[in-house]
């Protein structure tokens, strides 16, 4: 049995996320959340003084989290009051976190908005990227990956600028953390092994353990159990004395799979109630629901049909109570209202640029009517008049020249504001759309499961009772039961198909915060080229395929969307890949499978050549591509959503998109974007 079958969406790592929140290294104890409240209920404190106090008290109280987000809520209060917005911003970090790990995933995301606006508008680089990684970990815990690992990368982008070396190898960690839970097992041990030398040169004892822990989940889906349960043990030991519960239900769950997969159904159960109960004490919603589906997967093995139901049943209550529609709705308006803002705070500069520069234009008037007067003094005197017609021709140009300026001012503020109209509208857009795939989304669960679930029902009815019937009779039942099998099982198959689709959609409405950024485009390239390749001989060890690069050092960095554009390269190396493989497949011997990438200067135009051997396409579907829900794949291989979607993003950088292609020998993607597209 390989282990690396075990389930990755039970969120193991999330212990990391608890740590990573804080300055503070060292985990306290409930004795020192009580001596901190008895000074905090003398009353005797100044302002700032009190502030820290309520901020110690919310991070201490661990096995309190209903009295630590109420310490929360009084620091914000107060500190507002007294005008202090840095321990504003300090309470609604807390409060983000706390109600994270109750599983209030709304509210957390409503809080650490707040706390990166105000981060951004202080100007405190550090604190802003520890707010975008809290975000990053909240999208882990609602199990969006790509919007994890999006502020993940922004969050390290920024703390690598900083010297807060701490923070930035947790967030490290959680972005490894999210290729393990994406099954690519070399991305995520080299971003664990460098979180492990961030804290080994810090002298940062529990980090190093939940590195190591990390690392040894990797070993776990490799095959190497001694390792990996050596090193959970070592981190539920050392979360126990901090009385940290919430990360040591995932590793409960994570040492039941180790057992199931070695055959040990016993100790597999044990672990799992273990979970469900400590969860189940401290209101841990999240990790109820995952050790409650274990549970029923476990009974319905030993064939324990009833308790197996039971425990899906409460599964399914509280995965719904965390992953409901409407949540996900205010949680895409809460996002939407963050960009606004920023925005909002573009066109404010604007418009003082706009008012200086009408201030301007007032003053160079007033000048200019004084050089007049001057100019009719000066003609009095006949040795002077040329000089003085020198003076009034340069004022002219002058003020002629901040007229320009300021009438630009003014367009560039008219382009932001319909800019600002429109992301309004196509985020609106999004959240219907939203709505929608995760409405159809759960009965779509429900489809696929009891498909399955029936399936085995009817395995079982044969075994138990067609076979003590009669020969004509039971040759008459075997024949319902095999027509209702098949039919079961292209329920499942369609259903599957519709899954894809759903979340293909889900894909297309998800809207990014449209913040360009200058980025190295030949870096990025490289970079998502070797995870697609990772990624798909994680799936199928049997695929090889050769790649080459050659990329234009000229170019420099670029100002784009970095996770949209990554986006785009990821989509058309699955397809290229995807193309030599099936080419492979054919059987000639002498073919090698190849994908190149260039990058190529062309004026101030970036191009990007995306190139395969592999199947091609027949010319006669060029022009349906780039059509949502168009495909060559096979039916369930494919949603046709990524082109749509690559090309809705490139076109929305002000680029072009091209396709050139022989059926059988090759295809070749051409992406030209423009080097300021700002």
């Amino acid at each position: 049995i390989q282990l690396r079958k075990i389930m990755l969406n039970k969120k193991v790592l999330l212990l990391f996320l608890f740590w990573i929140q804080f300055s503070v290294l060292v985990a306290q104890d409930q004795k020192v959340a009580d001596s901190l409240a008895i000074i905090y209920y003398q009353n005797n404190l100044t302002d700032t003084a009190r502030f820290k106090l309520l901020e110690d008290l919310s991070y201490n109280e661990i096995g309190n989290l209903k009295k630590g987000l109420e310490y929360a809520d009084e620091l914000i209060q107060t500190a507002q009051q007294a005008g202090n917005l840095k321990y504003v911003r300090k309470g609604y970090f807390l409060k983000g976190t706390k109600q994270r790990m109750f599983g209030n995933t709304t509210e957390a995301f409503a809080a650490y908005f707040k706390c990166a606006a105000l981060a951004r508008q202080a100007n405190n680089t550090t604190a802003e990227g520890e707010c975008y990684g809290a975000i990053g970990d909240t999208y882990s815990v609602d199990k969006n990956h790509v919007k994890a690992m999006e502020y993940y990368n922004k969050a390290i982008t920024i703390l690598r600028q900083s010297n807060d070396s701490i923070s930035l190898a947790s967030y490290i960690l959680n972005a490894g953390d999210e290729y393990l839970k994406n099954k690519n097992f070399d991305s995520a041990l080299l971003y664990f092994e460098e979180a492990k030398v961030i804290f080994s040169k810090k002298r940062v004892l529990n980090g190093m353990r939940y590195s190591l822990g990390a690392i040894g989940m990797v070993y776990a889906n490799i095959g190497k159990n001694m390792l990996a349960e050596k090193n959970m043990n070592e981190a539920i030991k050392i979360l126990e004395e901090a009385e940290d519960y919430y990360p040591i239900c995932d590793y409960l769950t994570s040492l039941a799979d180790i057992y199931s997969s070695l055959g040990d159904n016993e100790k597999a159960l044990d672990y799992n109630m273990k979970s469900l109960q400590l969860a189940e004490r401290y209101g841990l919603k999240e990790q109820i629901a995952n050790a409650s589906l274990k549970l029923s997967e476990l009974y319905e093995t030993q064939g324990d049909m009833t308790d197996a139901l039971s425990y899906y049943k409460k599964h399914i209550v509280f995965k719904d109570s965390i992953y409901s529609v409407r949540r996900a709705q205010e949680i895409a308006r809460l996002e939407t209202q963050f960009a606004v803002a920023q925005k909002q705070i573009e066109i404010d500069l604007l418009n003082q640029k706009s008012q200086s520069a009408k201030r301007l234009t007032f003053s160079l008037v007033i000048i200019l009517v004084l050089t007049v007067v001057i100019i009719g003094i000066l003609l009095k005197y006949n040795k002077n008049k040329q000089r003085a017609y020198q003076v009034l021709n340069l004022q002219k140009q002058e003020t002629e020249n901040q007229k320009a300026k300021a009438e630009q001012a003014l367009n560039e503020l008219q382009i932001r504001q319909k800019q600002l109209v429109q992301s309004a509208k196509m985020a609106s857009l999004g959240e219907l759309t939203a709505g929608i795939a995760h409405e159809i989304q759960n009965p779509l669960n429900f489809v696929n499961n009891f498909s399955d679930l029936s399936v085995d029902l009817l395995g079982e009815l044969k075994e138990e009772t067609v076979n003590k019937l009669s020969p004509d009779q039971k040759t008459q039942a075997d024949e319902i039961i095999n027509v209702l099998a098949d039919n079961l099982k292209k329920i499942s198959e369609h259903g599957k198909r519709a899954d894809l689709i759903v979340k293909g959609m889900l894909q297309h409405s998800t809207t990014s915060t449209g913040n360009r950024e200058p980025s190295d485009i030949n870096a990025l390239a490289d970079e998502y080229l070797r995870l697609s390749y990772h990624g798909l001989r994680a799936k199928d060890k049997s695929f090889t395929a050769q790649f080459s690069t050659h990329f234009d050092t000229r170019i420099g960095k670029i100002d784009i969307v970095p996770q949209d554009m990554g986006r785009v390269l990821l989509n058309l190396y699955n397809n290229a890949f995807y193309a030599v493989n099936k080419k492979k497949m054919q059987g000639d011997s002498t073919y090698i499978p190849t994908v190149s990438v260039t990058t190529k200067k062309v004026g101030n135009t970036v191009e990007i050549a995306i190139k395969d051997n592999g199947i091609g396409m027949p010319g006669n579907i060029l022009d349906k591509i780039f059509h949502p829900f168009f495909t060559t794949k096979p039916s369930g291989q494919g949603t046709g959503l990524g082109l749509s979607l690559s090309y809705d993003i490139v076109k929305a950088m002000g680029g072009d998109f091209k396709v050139e292609t022989k059926e059988g020998e090759f295809t070749e993607f051409i992406i030209q974007i423009p080097m300021n597209n700002g």
